[in-house]
């Protein structure tokens, strides 16, 4: 379809190759004109479009008006149109652009789907003259070296026609060189001025897709793109503005050249990048100014805040208007305000900062303190420190309180301690509080058995220590001196009555009476039966009397029964006597035909407290002959059998009988009369209830028989070992609950549960439970873990003690094993609370925390973070200066707590003091005029005039 222009308003559409166009054009009138628009429509008109052009011509076109116009239409008919159509050229490039270094190989291909009676390239370097038999056709150049070359595929349709495309040719080169410099400066800069950078670039093309980029680090800080249409090679350059600051020392600037040659170019695109521009900005010195701390004997040069200046500054420091030499070491009394100023050739600064001297606590305290009861503590004991220091008082290892008004419990030594974090101090001081006797409370009546010794206690308390005197009936009782007790030895009635006790000193004196009494022992003690004489049958019930005549202070009675010096029975009295009384006990016994010939005596017994050993009186011993009708023995006695396992016991018999048997729900035995043993067997035993007896028959008209005790027993199935309402790790102090399951074990009475903590037993359980069927039972134990409990391991063990009879060792079924993980808070090992170091040597801060999970460790100094992140156990300071002097805080820190633990670092002057390089050089400097002095005189004793004689052992010189 071909869309021909507007015509006097009209829109004209013709259909192309047979199709009849549409007859009716309207015309566009707009909203204020008639409703719907005027139309006029042509007379259908077909045209026909074939590869030569044609011409085609429009003559005729019709207006609608409707039915309700003139019949036929009104009609208007324009000049003929004549249209003319061409067919198209079609070549196709491949690649449609070329993108190619100077000097390198460049191809492309032409291509057509069209007939043709010739194509070729025209090219200043490599043309392919014109070929008539191909629909392909190729370029190519081994060296591309023309900047200039347009090449183009050309195509001839038919003699009379040529189409052709041209192919977009890039050629580039690369920079030769890029250099960065500064303009019209050398040397450093000075922050804030303001600098000219260039870059050059030689020899690159084409220029106009040069992008030069700066870069201060790795930061891209500006680009710079060229308009220029030139092909060949040129030089350019680029320039940036800069105004250093002081955080721009030692940076590096540079210029990266780089050819953006769109994606048919190479990829990346062609890069190339100067040598890096270091800077030296110098700026004025700027002191990081704060409050000071130091420790005492810290000298001024090792103020810990930073200064930071180009070039290298010089410091002073001034207290008023007082110069201060940077290394005064600071005393206690050199707290103040004090002015540090540096400078260098760009200019100075100074900051105004207070220094606080900080030393350890020092006592100005009294060792000792006197004053009378109900008196203020007066003493002046005062604490000087920096930082203010906790004083704390101790006596006897426990903390108190400060005295205030004396009383007698503050008499005693005293710890004061004054801890700060330089250090802590301890002093003793000795309190003496006075004041008069007083005696403490006691019994007022005290009561002792005829014969025995009594003590009488007359404790006071008082200071000076009272004297104790004592008297009975208006006569004195001691030997002179202090006397706090009156023994009394082998009382009698007369010793009864009331003592006296008196203590004095010089603030007053204090008297006790105590009232002695004196009581008789029990008379008898005796046994004997009630109501019985003779010998006792077996398994029959009988009684025993003790009878005690004439007993005191019944409410200390006890009475003991024995059998054959065993204790079976014991009875306390509560009831309270002022006289004696006569006092029965009873014992109910049943014997066996294993207790005849047996002995039994029962004894009364006075506990007298403190007054001495209990008070024993004992009867005689009672024998007792005890007969049996029917003796049946069984063998074993007891049968200890796991479930479904053979069981089996032998009865046996000496005495006579009419028959004997076995009684039992499983392998019950017939009674047979002419046995003494009688065996019950049992293959598989099953029957948890089982309780068989061998019974025996003397006579018609009496049976006896005796129970066999039968154990069944079944082990554990399993046992598992929990944690209750819990999973994952545990936190250190927590309350925790571990379960032990055991499955199906019987008989539950004879189960015991152990606890077991790595190796060590930690808890044991039993179950009190009569059934004899398998159950499942639990057991628990509680258990707050602690640090190093983390990694244990807990299990629990199932025993069933089945006694002697059992099997030997006991059944036992052990749990596997639950490990645990706990999870704490970090603790710091403890360490050097200072560190010293020579100025200008390495020094190594440790701080060794541990905590799990494990805690991140982390240092800092003057609030400022020391640590390169992560887990930092160490702190290397290389080449220690004055200002790395102070306090290091290390912090370990995980999800549940953190620790810190501060070290303080003091730097020491390396150089040695300047008195002892005086010393040293008037030591040297005497060492040196002593020998010049021996040399001296050593000549003056060669010199002089000599008499020169011959002898017989030759020459003899004499000084004249």
């Amino acid at each position: 379809m071909l869309l021909f222009p507007k015509l006097a308003g009209l829109v004209l559409i013709v259909l192309i190759n047979g199709e009849t166009p549409d007859s009716t054009v309207g015309q566009t009138v707009g909203p204020d004109g008639p409703q719907p628009p005027p139309t006029v429509t042509s007379d259908p008109l077909d045209i026909t479009v074939h590869e030569t052009p044609d011409r085609v011509s429009i003559s005729t076109v019709g207006q609608t008006v409707g039915p309700d116009g003139p019949q036929p239409p009104p009609t208007v008919t324009s000049d003929p149109l004549d249209t003319t159509v061409q067919a198209p050229c079609i070549l196709t490039l491949q690649p449609p652009k070329v993108v190619v270094k100077y000097g390198d190989k460049a191809s492309a291909n032409c291509s057509t789907t069209t007939d043709h009676i010739g194509m070729g390239w025209e090219a200043s370097q490599g043309p392919v003259d014109m070929k008539d038999d191909v629909q392909l056709i190729t370029w190519s150049v081994d060296s591309l070296v023309e900047w200039g070359i347009k090449p183009f595929c050309f195509m001839n349709p038919n003699p009379d026609k040529q189409c052709k495309v041209h192919l977009n040719v890039t050629i580039y080169k690369t920079p030769e060189s890029v250099s960065i410099s500064t303009v019209n400066h050398t040397g450093p800069m000075i922050e804030g001025g303001q600098y000219e950078l260039q870059c050059d670039i030689q020899n690159v093309a084409p220029a106009e897709l040069l992008t030069v980029s700066w870069f201060k680090g790795d930061t891209l800080v500006n680009k710079e793109t060229f308009a220029n249409s030139i092909k060949t090679p040129v030089n350019r350059s680029a320039t940036l503005q800069i105004s250093p600051s002081r955080a721009d020392d030692g940076a590096q600037y540079r210029c990266e050249a780089e050819l953006d040659l769109g994606p048919e170019g190479p990829q990346p695109p062609p890069t190339v990048t100067s040598d890096p521009l270091n800077i030296t900005v110098h700026y004025k010195p700027v002191i990081d100014c704060s409050n000071w701390t130091p420790l005492i004997n810290t000298s001024l040069d090792s103020f810990p805040f930073a200064v930071m200046g180009k070039p290298q500054w010089r410091t002073k420091w001034h207290q008023g208007t007082s110069r201060i030499p940077s290394t005064k070491r600071l005393s206690k009394k050199d707290s103040g305000q004090y002015s540090y100023c540096a400078s260098n050739k760009i200019g100075s600064e100074c900051c105004a900062t207070n220094i606080t001297v900080e030393y350890g606590p020092e006592f100005d305290c009294p060792s000792e303190y006197e004053s009378r009861e109900h008196t203020l503590f007066l003493a002046n004991c005062n604490v000087t420190a920096s930082p203010e220091a906790d004083v704390s008082w101790s006596r006897d290892g426990r903390n108190v309180e400060r005295p205030h008004n004396l009383t007698r419990r503050d008499n005693g030594l005293y710890k004061v301690t004054a801890q700060n974090k330089h250090g802590t101090e301890h002093h003793v001081l000795t309190i003496n509080v006075l004041y008069g006797p007083e005696i403490e409370s006691g019994d007022e009546s005290v009561e002792v058995y005829e014969g025995r010794d009594v003590t009488l206690s007359c404790t006071t308390e008082g200071n000076p220590e009272p004297e104790v005197k004592w008297s009975f009936n208006n006569q004195s009782k001691t030997t002179g001196g202090r006397q706090t007790t009156l023994t009394i030895s082998g009382a009698t009635p007369a010793d009864g009555g009331e003592y006296t006790c008196t203590a004095t000193n010089t603030f007053g004196s204090q008297t006790k009476r105590i009232f002695l009494v004196v009581k008789e022992i029990p008379d008898r003690v005796s046994i004997s039966f009630v109501n019985h004489n003779g010998q006792m049958t077996e398994d029959e019930p009988y009684e025993l009397q003790c009878d005690i005549q004439k007993v005191s202070l019944l409410e200390s009675l006890t009475v003991n029964w024995f059998k054959e010096g065993t204790l079976v029975k014991s009875k306390t009295f509560t009831k309270p006597t002022k006289t004696p009384e006569n006092v029965l006990d009873m014992l109910q016994i049943t014997p066996s035909i294993n207790d005849n010939g047996a002995h039994y005596r029962c004894e009364a017994k006075l506990d007298l407290g403190t007054d001495g050993p209990p008070l024993t009186v004992t009867s005689d011993a009672l024998r007792i002959t005890v007969q049996s009708p029917c003796i049946l023995t069984l063998q074993p006695p007891k049968v200890v059998v796991k479930y479904g396992d053979k069981a089996s016991a032998n009865c046996s018999t000496n005495t006579d009988h009419i028959g004997m048997g076995w009684e039992a729900s499983q392998g019950p035995v017939d009674m047979k009369d002419d046995v003494q043993l009688i065996t019950w067997s049992v293959d598989s035993l099953v029957d948890w209830g089982m309780k068989p007896f061998c019974f025996m028959n003397p006579n018609p008209d009496q049976q006896c028989k005796v129970h066999l005790n039968v154990t069944i027993y079944k082990t554990p199935e399993s046992v598992s070992i929990s944690t209750v309402n819990h999973t994952g790790p545990m936190i250190e102090g927590g309350q925790y609950e571990l379960q032990c399951d055991i499955q199906n074990v019987a008989p539950a009475e004879l189960l015991t549960v152990s606890w077991f903590k790595g190796d060590t037993l930690v808890n044991k359980e039993t179950f009190a439970n009569s059934i004899k069927t398998p159950v499942n039972r639990s057991s628990t134990l509680q258990i707050s873990p602690s640090r190093a409990d983390d990694g244990g391991q807990y299990r629990c063990e199932a025993e069933l003690d089945l006694g002697p009879e059992g099997p030997q060792p006991p059944p036992t079924v052990t749990s596997d094993h639950l490990n645990i993980t706990v999870h704490y808070g970090p603790e710091i090992e403890s360490g050097d609370e200072s560190v010293e170091v020579y100025e200008g040597r390495d020094v190594t801060l440790p701080c060794t925390a541990e905590g799990n999970p494990e805690p991140e460790v982390k240092w800092s100094f003057n609030n400022q973070s020391k640590t390169t992140g992560g887990r930092q156990t160490t702190l290397t300071i290389s080449g220690a200066t004055p200002a790395d002097g102070g306090e290091y805080t290390c912090t370990a820190t995980n999800t549940f707590g953190s620790q810190t633990r501060r070290v303080f670092l003091v730097v020491k002057d390396d150089r040695p003091p300047l008195p002892l390089i005086i010393s040293i050089s008037l030591i040297i400097l005497l060492i040196v005029i002593f020998i010049i002095c021996i040399i001296i005189c050593k000549k003056k004793k060669q010199s002089g005039k000599y008499d020169v004689q011959p002898n017989d052992k030759g020459l003899q010189m004499m000084l004249l």
